[in-house]
């Protein structure tokens, strides 16, 4: 035998009092772990598993796979690393090009390089709560890192329907384990003279008509720059968003069906907006974007976002300066000041459930009530008022129950 090669196993002994569950003797002779189990997959093919604690954790792990397979679980073990599986699952989906733009992002930058090497089924919840405090630890917000964490979970869910795991650990991560999203950057919410101003100072027609529509519908900016002439209905002063501006500069359709919908606006603005296409000669071309790049492309993301800071310093706007997102907040802002109902604001904003709108603009909802409210006016003129004689004593207790007399 040359000095490389690997000195043979001892063969495989049944543990004695112990059904299916085996050891290798040492040269001691004594029965020690690590134990190997022997079991059928879903297949039928027999499979072995190794166990490094003692003979109740093997006891345990046998008991655990008989019970799966009674119950027509899916048994399918897998020796497979995290990144083998993860690149084989990510060419398999088929979602929208910004989706599989955020999935390889997360496995490029963070799940591969914490993950990569380990073994499929070697991932437990206790790894799941590392990894989530070594994101925080990267000063990530709370938001980053459950979009970091989305493709995570995705994997192992489908891994542990497969039977390749016993189960998602991510059902497993307790409360305060999770991200924690109440990090999130205030909302810089505008007000009116600063929207006024806002428009005014923008570069041109082009702009002043983008951010007013923003700021009186609520549309998303994917959603303004991609309305075409098609969208726009003059006689009743709707648009209508269907669509959104990809990032590779094409339309795609909205992901839901509560996206989708038709929008009032001011008809000074429809007007606007018509002279705006008129001038451009896109007047009779349906597919023609309302707000278009001098080539008749659609408006590139960071092209507006230059438009929208060159404004705020040209308008002189304190800080912290808005975001494009900030203007769809300013217009829900004015929505719920208004008094409009949660029905119409959700409708708006094209949110999928009245959950969101309720937790996304809790803030402007308590404002408001407390605005309308009249408790503090009360207690004032309480205090405000003269000195007032003693009060009467109680009614006694027979008195408060009005019971009948005595016989």
């Amino acid at each position: 035998m040359s000095a490389a090669a690997k000195p043979a196993l001892a063969r495989r002994r049944p543990v004695p009092r112990h059904p299916g569950i085996y050891y290798r003797p040492r040269p001691d002779g004594k029965v020690a772990p690590p134990y190997e189990l022997c079991y059928l997959d879903s297949s039928g093919r027999r499979r072995w598993e190794i166990i490094h604690g003692n003979l109740d954790a093997a006891e345990a792990r046998r008991a655990e796979l008989r019970l799966r397979r009674r119950r027509g679980e899916r048994i399918e073990p897998t020796r497979q690393t995290f990144e083998q599986h993860a690149n084989e699952w990510l060419a398999r989906q088929t979602v929208r090009p910004r989706t599989i733009e955020i999935y390889s992002w997360a496995l490029r930058q963070h799940l591969i390089p914490y993950f990569g090497r380990r073994r499929l089924d070697q991932i437990d919840v206790d790894d799941i709560a590392a990894f989530i405090a070594h994101l925080h630890n990267k000063n990530l917000k709370g938001w980053t890192i459950t979009s970091a964490l989305r493709p995570l979970s995705i994997i192992l869910a489908q891994a542990a329907r497969k039977g390749r795991i016993p189960l998602n650990p991510f059902t497993q991560l307790e409360r305060g384990e999770r991200p924690n999203h109440d990090d999130e950057r205030p909302k810089r919410i505008l007000t009116l003279d600063e929207m006024q101003a806002l428009i005014r100072h923008a570069d041109g027609d082009l702009y002043q008509c983008l951010f007013e529509l923003i700021l009186t519908s609520g549309v998303r900016i994917g959603e303004a720059l991609g309305l075409t002439v098609a969208d726009l209905d003059p006689a009743h002063g709707l648009i209508r968003v269907e669509y959104q501006l990809a990032r590779d500069g094409g339309r795609i359709p909205l992901k839901t069906n509560e996206s989708r919908r038709a929008i009032d606006i001011p008809p000074a603005l429809v007007e606007r907006l018509l002279r705006l296409v008129r001038e451009r000669g896109d007047e009779a071309n349906a597919s023609a974007f309302l707000f278009a790049s001098r080539s008749g492309a659609g408006l590139e993301r960071k092209v507006v976002r230059a438009a929208l800071d060159r404004a705020v310093k040209a308008a002189n706007l304190p800080t912290p300066k808005p975001t494009l997102h900030d203007l769809r907040h300013s217009h829900a802002s004015m929505l719920i000041a208004l008094d409009h109902n949660l029905a119409d604001i959700q409708h708006r904003l094209g949110h999928r459930k009245p959950d969101t709108t309720l937790r996304i603009y809790t803030h402007q909802w308590k404002y408001r009530d407390a605005q309308k409210s009249r408790i503090g006016q009360q207690l004032g003129a309480l205090f405000d008022e003269p000195a007032q004689p003693a009060l009467p004593a109680p009614p006694s207790r027979t008195q408060l129950l009005a019971l009948p007399p005595g016989r």
